[in-house]
């Protein structure tokens, strides 16, 4: 029999007030199941509540004895258990009440709630303490990650919870795999999402970047505005593409030095009092982000100390400020919001406070002395779910004096010494009572301390430095004098300096100085809407000088002083690295200054590289698990480390040095890592099975490199082959490989999983996984489910499971509109990039410089691997690796490869054979150019590939005698191949999809 539940509710709250309190002792098995169904009735109401946007304590308010007496009788250390079980039970019957994104139940909220029931009724009873107050296991999930500007806007992080110890953070950005510690990771360039999963296993999502849109907004604190809601009246950064447009009164905005790793973004600091809505020129039309009219939420008064911040950058109240909160042009006073103050990570406030739109609150007068380390307020109307976070780190009563304002650069590199003193009031304490910065020191911790907790921040006092860009692309700032490639001279490079405003009221000049002799002097770029301090020098007209010459010195001329600011250089900076004792030395080394060095173990190809200091002499020490690894490959970089990318090093790199010749014993450690390393080196055989598959893919991947530095010379193919015998197991063990798209696309051309057919797809959840990790190799495990993205009839998205339909949400955020239309079967929106022609020629005649001018725009913004921007970037990468690819193009069955495809196609196949001919470069100027059609065949080789995975045994049989001639093509140009996989998989669900139609 079914039982209505709000019956159920009410007959139970009758009897319960008629009891009166909850009596100790054993539950009677008739009660523990009531109990069970009150419970889960409670709960289903609850998610109700979330789900019409009403306050969950609603339901503890009409059934006040109900609460009472199911958390007394659930008993304190069983009520997270029994709590989290209802609402698995009730989400498994009605999965639509968390759709609405609601919140997990808390065994402590359950207690408090019966506590202030048990109150209203006039009992009493008080609520048992729940041994964890989540219903979640043993760990709490950390917060999610905020995304803020970096100290001085140098950089984009993600800020990362939780202590150093705790573990690793796993990110997947846009495919792109990180492991990373807290407190934050330095974001290398633009991505459009970051998944991050806590050392508990919670995943977080973070968008970064719409495509559409373009633009970020921070708070004058450096904290991400949200996107979804509208940007406050006041003083702001703004990241974005393009030019900013603005409507309403004229907008004052600062240019900043661009983010590292952000070329061709701008960084601007606006005030937006009087803006009514701003765009940035890169977006889709339309795409404006509306000023908020009235008083914005946000901090007034109080005061930071400016050379003190905490972990993440974000400054320090010595005097705590107040809540401003926020107000819509007439919106009634009746309204009123909810400021919870808390610690970061605990549920639990510290205090609360309501008021009215627009007052200004003072958050922290009920919140415990003394105040010190990071809070966060949480503020939403009152009745309402939604919440918006404001996070603040205080230091109450903390004083800081510098004996200098501002730290230039010394003469012989470095900067100025300075002094901070700093002065403490109450129970806070910190470590030091002064902080003294050496020449070479930007930065020192010091640890807070009020007796209780300690908290650590970082101190700096704002200095001069120098940054590089080469490319277009700004690397980091330096202290040191910079080393510069005379070779980079020939691309797009610049240096800037950033001085004190104060310093520029005479030009500064740029100085190239050879032996003592200025030979060339420049002057900085007129920039009349960036920082007045913050000086760019344009460094192409120097190449010419340099060209002969072996070194010579860049000097900044400031105030009377000749400053050393960079070092320019035409030959490598080391000749040779040959073993030392417990390390390495660096044979014929024409560096001075700082260098470091990333070291990367070719037996061990997936483990992280480690990053060494060279010392003044060439030598790089080693850790003792190092000294036997064997062969390595040592990248070499002028000035301090970078932050690491994935990736692996150019081996023509003429920075990059390889030690053949190195011991190696056994393979560090045991399992399958261990046995795949004695298998390069030589010894035993390759390892099978599920766990060898990840070191299978990157050993294919990375083969040619590994074969050049010593390893054994069958791996690659070995591999490839072992990886083909896996089948689809391998594709869904590539999501833990850490490979890019690009680099996976090498190894599905060359071990023919790009044909491999998947009928179904039987575990989705498991796709959903390589889908973060290996968004290429998820795309093929999905192939079965496309046709449901095509708008026919015949395939009814209704007859999916929610899983499965998941899965066609990735497709989108992966490959981006143009399949979207593609799979629908409209004609390819960009069908002519990609193409090799008449205007590669001519861009071909041109000089590197001009070259990349030409692509400088691709992948600026990013988007999905089928957008015009990333097929543009991918042509590019293959335009860049020619001359490799023309050795391969002029060899007779390249020609016999590509007749055989177009053949093929046009027997049966007409839609695609028009794709494939949409790659023909045309009538070639002679043998020299046969490099422009390797896109075709690397499209036609995809096609054939993709069909043989629908079925098509015809078109297995010419994948396998194509693959000869695909897996070369795939290793010099990794991100054609990627692009043209996918765009071959939509032309040939679109075909299926119409021939059945």
């Amino acid at each position: 029999m079914l039982v209505d539940p709000t019956q159920l509710l009410d007959d139970c709250e009758r009897a319960w007030r008629e009891v009166g309190e909850p009596s100790a002792g054993g539950v009677e098995p008739a009660a523990a199941v009531r109990t069970a169904l009150v419970l889960e009735a409670l709960v289903a109401y609850r998610l109700l509540a979330d789900h019409s946007d009403l306050p969950r304590d609603t339901v503890f308010t009409r059934w006040p004895a109900c609460a009472v007496h199911t958390v007394a009788l659930a008993d304190g250390p069983e009520l997270p258990r029994l709590v989290a079980e209802a609402h698995a039970r009730v989400l498994a019957a009605r999965p639509d009440l968390g759709s609405h994104g609601a919140a997990p139940e808390s065994a402590g909220e359950w207690s408090r709630a019966a506590h202030e029931a048990a109150r209203s009724l006039g009992w009493t009873w008080r609520a048992p303490t729940a041994v964890d107050d989540s219903v979640a296991p043993s760990r709490m999930p950390a917060p999610p990650p905020e995304l803020r500007l970096g100290p001085g806007a140098g950089s984009v992080l993600l800020t990362l919870p939780g202590e150093p110890d705790a573990g690793d953070w796993q990110l997947s950005a846009d495919g792109e795999v990180f492991a990373v510690r807290p407190p934050y990771w330095v974001l290398p360039g633009p991505v459009r999402r970051v998944e991050a999963t806590d050392p508990t296993g919670t995943t977080h999502l973070s968008a970064v970047v719409d495509p559409d849109a373009a633009l970020l907004a921070f708070d004058a604190d450096g904290h991400r505005i949200t996107p979804d809601e509208p940007l406050p009246a006041a003083e702001i950064s703004l990241l974005h593409a393009g030019a900013l447009q603005t409507e309403g009164t004229d907008s004052g905005v600062v240019e900043l030095p661009t983010p590292y790793g952000w070329n061709g973004w701008t960084l601007s600091r606006v005030s937006l009092t009087g803006v009514t809505r701003v765009r940035a020129s890169a977006a889709v039309p339309g795409s404006w982000l509306d000023v908020a009219a009235g008083r914005p939420l946000g901090w007034e008064g109080g005061a930071t100390l400016p050379w003190i911040t905490g972990d993440d950058g974000a400054p320090v109240w010595h005097r705590p400020p107040a809540l401003r909160l926020p107000r819509r042009a007439g919106e009634p006073d009746a309204r009123l919001w909810q400021a919870d103050v808390r610690r970061p990570g605990h549920e639990e406030p510290l205090a609360g406070h309501t008021g009215s739109p627009g007052v200004l609150l003072d958050p922290w007068k009920d919140v415990p002395r003394p105040l010190l380390g990071p809070y966060e307020i949480l503020v939403h109307r009152v009745g309402s779910r939604r919440r918006r976070r404001l996070a603040a780190f205080l230091a109450e009563g903390l004083t800081a004096e510098p004996t200098a304002e501002w730290r230039l650069l010394a003469p012989h590199g470095g900067l100025a010494p300075a002094r901070l003193t700093l002065g403490t009031g109450g129970p806070v304490t910190a470590s030091a009572h002064a902080v003294a910065f050496s020449p070479y020191e930007i930065a020192k911790r010091l640890v807070l301390d009020d007796g209780v907790r300690q908290f650590a921040v970082e101190v700096r006092i704002p200095h001069s430095e120098v940054r590089l860009e080469l490319g277009g692309r700004p690397l980091t700032w330096y202290i040191r004098p910079l080393d510069i490639d005379a070779a980079d001279l020939a691309g797009e490079s610049a240096l800037t300096v950033r001085l004190p405003e104060q310093a520029v009221a005479v030009t500064p000049l740029l100085a190239l100085v050879v032996e003592g002799t200025t030979l060339h002097t420049l002057r900085p770029e007129r920039r009349t809407r960036t920082r007045r301090g913050d000086l760019r020098y344009s460094l192409a007209a120097l190449m010419d000088t340099v060209r002969d010459c072996v070194k010579a010195e860049i000097r900044l001329l400031v105030a009377g002083e000749s400053i050393h600011v960079g070092t320019v250089r035409t030959q490598p900076i080391a000749e040779d690295v040959v073993p030392d004792g417990g390390g390495l030395l660096l044979r014929g080394l024409r560096h001075p200054g700082e260098l470091t060095a990333r070291l990367y173990a070719v037996f061990a190809p997936w483990e992280q590289p480690l990053t060494a200091t060279v010392d003044q002499s060439g030598r790089i020490p080693l850790p003792s698990a190092w000294r036997s690894l064997g062969p390595l490959i040592v990248h070499l970089n002028a000035g301090a480390p970078t932050p690491p990318t994935p990736g692996w090093p150019r081996l023509r790199d003429r920075d990059t040095l390889v030690l053949r010749r190195a011991q190696w014993t056994s393979a560090a450690g045991h399992g399958t890592g261990a046995g795949v390393s004695e298998y390069l080196a030589g010894r035993g055989e390759l390892p099978r099975g599920t766990d060898a598959i990840p070191y299978q893919w990157i050993v294919a991947a990375r083969g040619r490199d590994l074969q050049a530095c010593g390893a054994r010379e069958t791996a690659p193919a070995e591999c490839r082959s072992a990886l083909a015998d896996a089948g689809p197991t391998a594709l869904t063990g590539a999501a833990d490989s850490a490979l890019r798209s690009g680099e996976l696309a090498s190894v599905l051309a060359g071990s023919g999983l790009a044909a491999l057919r998947i009928r179904e797809v039987a575990d989705p959840a498991a796709v959903r996984h390589v889908w973060r990790q290996a968004p290429l190799c998820a795309l093929l495990l999905t192939a079965p489910l496309l046709p449901y993205l095509s708008g026919d009839l015949a395939y009814d998205v209704g007859e999916l499971y929610q899983e499965e339909e998941e899965l066609l949400g990735e497709v989108s955020q992966f490959l981006g509109d143009a399949a979207m239309a593609l799979l629908a079967g409209h004609a390819d929106p960009s069908r002519t990039v990609g193409r090799f022609d008449a205007q590669t020629r001519a861009l071909d005649q041109l000089p590197e410089l001009q070259q990349q001018a030409v692509w400088r725009s691709a992948r600026v913004v990013p988007r999905g691997l089928l957008d015009p921007d990333t097929r543009a970037d991918a042509a590019w990468q293959a335009f860049r690796a020619r001359r490799d690819l023309q050795y391969h193009a002029t060899r007779e069955e390249f020609r016999d490869g590509l007749d055989a495809v177009s053949i093929f196609l046009d027997d049966g196949h007409p839609d695609l054979a028009q794709a494939f001919r949409g790659r023909d470069p045309g009538q070639l100027h002679g043998p020299g150019e046969a490099w422009m059609r390797v896109p075709q065949l690397s499209l036609g080789c995809a096609l054939i590939a993709r069909l043989a995975a629908a079925g098509d045994a015809r078109a297995a049989g010419l994948e396998r005698g194509l693959r000869h001639l695909w897996t070369p093509v795939a290793s010099h140009a990794p991100d054609l191949t990627a692009v043209d996989i996918a765009l071959a998989e939509c032309l040939v669900t679109a075909e299926a999809v119409h021939s059945t139609g």
